[in-house]
């Protein structure tokens, strides 16, 4: 499977299928209830299948659809593509504008604060140098 994201009606239904599974057309649509046809669901879940992203067995006249690929999975792929394409490989300004954004309550800050603690470097920390020097001076 590539590195594919998933559009926001294909999300809608990922998300039902990451409840459990396997389900039908119908039962994705008892969960959803948004007045859409079967038509639209069934070619949603075909193309979640095409991506790689679920899988299907027929069963009498019906295809019950699983997920492949899981929830915690997916969620890393996709902020790894907004840190990416959005901040520019800064995981720190992504934290910052969810901090700044009042995105994150006070449980949250402590919550942060307690696994930034806990983590151990995987490797030492240095500071990358400017490959020439920046107006000023390099202040260490």
């Amino acid at each position: 499977m590539s590195q594919a994201l998933l559009s926001e009606a294909e999300l809608e239904l990922m998300h039902v299928l990451w409840l459990g599974g396997p389900v039908t057309v119908r039962e994705v649509m008892a969960v959803v209830q948004d007045g859409r046809a079967y038509t639209t669901f069934s070619t949603i879940l075909r193309i979640l299948e095409q991506k790689g992203f679920a899988t299907s067995e027929r069963v009498g006249r019906a295809h019950r659809y699983r997920a492949v690929l899981g929830r915690e999975a997916y969620e890393t792929r996709k902020v790894k593509h907004v840190v990416a394409s959005v901040f520019k490989g800064d995981a720190v300004a992504l934290v910052r504008r969810l901090v700044e954004a009042e995105a994150l309550g006070t449980d949250d800050h402590a919550a942060l604060r307690a696994m930034v603690d806990s983590l151990e470097p995987r490797r030492p920390l240095r500071r990358r140098r400017p490959s020439a020097p920046l107006p000023g001076g390099w202040d260490d």
